[in-house]
């Protein structure tokens, strides 16, 4: 148990902080469940040949290699650090963890019968599941600077010292997990078997789609740290193991069919309701619900599973191998649902159904096998017509004028683009390709990317100059006149306060000495070498107030490229459109849900700044002033001139960092700044009080829509 333990703790840091690093990197949704399909690809294949192997040999050999090899797999990074590699490990670890599950399971089961084996199985899943509570904790802490090299070090620690308590203990290890003999050949029921992996198989999809999108889902809703994401990533595993030793004994003799396809239906429910959840207090509760379902369901399925035959390790294997082909479809299902709803919740609807109704054909067995022969298959039915009802109608985005919109996940967001007439396979390469050209301009201008241009001139700041690349040279040179215009209340070498983890979180004192090191005056730049230095350690550029701009602009650059007349190019609330039409952009109420009212434009930019995005709560009743991402250079805390600016431009990026740059001003300066140095541009703001403040040539925000 203590060495299950520890390779499960192993595997479970890896596989939560993978997600984040996906959106740190900004990869795509596909290329994310592609490669968690991957992982579970690894494990459903190693599963049936690891039991098949262990009944013949005996569990101590594939148990120490799985773990041996767990505990080197950091090499493969330090010889090649990139995502790739990552993506190499978590495959090879998907063979390890699925070897380790599966024989530790089989070896239990030919040791155990009976009331004793429900027990056992609810013991070993609090072990196992104690890695996706703890996992997930240890996960965020290590990966709190955006640094992945922790996250495998502590990875490959736990996979030692599995193996090495698999060594002191390999003695007492099964020999042979075969129970079969002359008196005893039994062999499972075709539909018996059937129905069991059948729900294994809905439960999986479930599980792999929650590790692999949860994280995005909770991020791309609360703008959380990856601290406080974890937290609340753990709850429905916190959940399990609390309730499993428990629930293990309490069901330990009832019908274990009816038992495992009541839990797989409460973890189902708690799914559907997480792909609608929006709030901290809904996904503790979804979380706990889940949890509650899963400590029902794991023992009684294991149990089921593992009196399916005397061969322990080929039963279990198949019954983990079809588990883990759940796994593998269920995070390329949502990846392909994120990119056709353009949403990340529906995705967990449908998986939540499928899950549900696989797990109908075992509570129709177990309640014929119980005696309900004549009120059995109604139930089924009616639980599967209820189920078909709760299928979202919204499955496809929605198209209006045959409009056609493409969906991704990039910076750390969902990304749409919308082109009228646009269903051809040459605009699909095209919007395909605009997409890559994010993703890749995202790793270049962010200054968590340590590769990166603005990440290489962070590091290399007080020693020397860093050659950049061409776009990151220009972003850089728009940011500084921005700085220079705003008199620094927009200023890119903010990054000595804001690449600080929760740096708005902390106290001021705590910036008291970096005043000196904000200065965009004192950066230098070599236009003839493409060159960038900050001359001070401890400065630090951040982009983050126009280069999601600069991105989305060259998105749409390239789309016009290719021939494209029309579009809109949208990400995380910012938008840029072009062509000969009119598009309707709404405004966010940033004190409730929904939208304050809407405004027309054409050919323009339309991009926001506010305080809801990244904040905390002031911790006084008295005290109404949050403190949020977007800091004053001037007072070193968040400004409080207004809750949220809107921005119009001729382009992305100088509308982003307006955005930027007037919330900081407030109206009164705000005003006199775009009249003076944009005066093609305007602005609007949103006060403390909800009271709208706007330059004169804003356009009419249109609020009778909701009348």
């Amino acid at each position: 148990m203590g060495a299950v333990f520890a390779a499960s703790l192993g595997t479970g840091i890896f596989t939560f902080t993978l997600p984040l690093m996906n959106l740190d990197e900004k990869a795509g949704g596909m290329w994310l469940g592609s490669g968690f399909a991957g992982y579970f690809l690894a494990k459903l294949l190693i599963a049936p040949l690891s039991g098949n192997f262990a009944d013949r040999n005996g569990s101590a050999k594939p148990l120490l290699l799985s773990c041996a090899t767990g505990a080197l797999l950091p090499v493969l990074y330090l010889l090649h650090p990139a995502i790739e590699s990552l993506y190499v490990i978590q495959f090879i670890l998907g063979l390890c963890a699925g070897t380790v599950r599966t024989v530790s399971m089989a070896a239990l089961g030919a040791a155990l019968d009976g009331k004793k084996l429900s027990s056992g199985f609810a013991i070993l899943s609090a072990v196992m599941n104690s890695s996706f509570l703890l996992g997930p904790l240890l996960g965020g802490l290590s990966y709190i600077d955006k640094d992945y090299l922790p996250v495998l070090g502590v990875m490959s620690a736990l996979m030692a010292v599995s193996f090495m308590i698999f060594v002191f203990c390999s003695r007492n290890l099964p020999t042979r997990i075969n129970t079969s003999s002359e008196e005893n050949t039994t062999t499972p029921a075709a539909w018996n078997f059937l129905s069991i992996l059948t729900a294994l198989f809905g439960r999986g999809m479930g599980i792999g789609s929650l590790i692999a999108f949860y994280p995005v889902l909770l991020k791309s809703s609360l703008q959380l740290s990856p601290g406080s994401t974890a937290l609340i990533f753990s709850v429905p595993s916190l959940t399990t193991v609390l309730l499993l030793p428990v629930s293990g004994r309490l069901f330990a003799g009832l019908e274990r069919k009816i038992i495992t396809a009541s839990g797989m239906l409460v973890s189902a429910l708690a799914l559907y309701i997480l792909g609608g959840c929006a709030t901290i207090p809904g996904f503790i509760f979804t979380g706990i619900l889940s949890g509650i379902g899963a400590a029902i369901s794991m023992p009684a399925s294991m149990a089921v599973c593992s009196e399916l035959g005397c061969a322990k390790g080929k039963s279990l294997g198949f019954a983990n191998m079809a588990a883990n082909l759940g796994f593998m479809v269920g995070p390329l299902f949502c990846g392909v649902m994120v990119s056709s709803s353009g949403e990340i919740g529906i995705p967990f609807k449908l998986t939540a159904i499928a899950g549900a109704l696989s797990a109908l054909f075992i509570l129709y067995e177990g309640l014929h096998e119980k005696g309900f022969r004549k009120s059995g298959p109604s139930i089924a039915i009616l639980c599967a017509l209820t189920l078909i009802l709760m299928i979202p109608k919204n499955l496809k985005q929605e198209e209006h004028s045959a409009m056609s919109r493409y969906s991704d996940v990039a910076m750390g967001t969902v990304v749409n683009i919308t082109i009228p007439d646009g269903d051809t396979p040459a605009i699909k390469n095209s919007v395909k390709e605009a997409v890559s050209i994010m993703h890749r301009l995202q790793k270049d201008l962010d200054h968590r990317n340590k590769r990166g241009s603005v990440g290489r001139v962070n590091h290399a700041a007080g020693r020397k100059s860093v050659r950049v690349s061409d776009k990151a040279f220009s972003t850089i040179q728009r940011g500084l006149e921005i700085s220079k215009r705003s008199g620094g209340s927009f200023d890119i070498t903010i990054g000595a306060i804001t690449t600080t983890p929760f740096y708005y979180a902390l106290d001021k004192s705590r910036f008291a000495g970096h005043q000196k090191l904000i200065n965009f005056k004192l950066l230098e730049v070599d236009p003839a070498e493409n060159k960038i230095y900050l001359p001070k350690q401890g400065m630090a550029l951040d982009l983050g107030g126009l280069a999601k701009g600069t991105i989305i602009d060259s998105a749409a650059d390239y789309l016009k490229g290719e021939g494209i007349k029309t579009a809109m190019v949208e990400a995380g609330g910012d938008f840029m459109v072009f062509g000969e039409r009119d598009w309707h952009i709404g405004i966010r109420n940033p004190r409730g849900d929904g939208i304050i009212g809407q405004i027309s434009v054409k050919n323009s930019a339309v991009c926001g700044s506010g305080d809801y995005y990244q904040f905390i709560n002031p911790i006084s009743k008295d005290d109404k002033t949050r403190k949020h991402h977007i800091f004053d250079p001037a007072l070193l805390q968040s400004s409080t001139e207004s809750i949220a600016t809107t921005t119009i431009a001729p382009d992305a990026e100088t509308a982003d960092a307006l955005a930027t740059t007037v919330f900081i001003l407030g109206p009164a300066k705000g005003i006199k700044f775009m009249e003076r140095h944009f005066p093609a541009c305007s602005a609007m703001w949103i006060m403390p009080d909800m009271n709208i403040v706007t330059t004169k040539n804003f356009p009419e925000l249109i609020t009778d829509i909701f009348q």
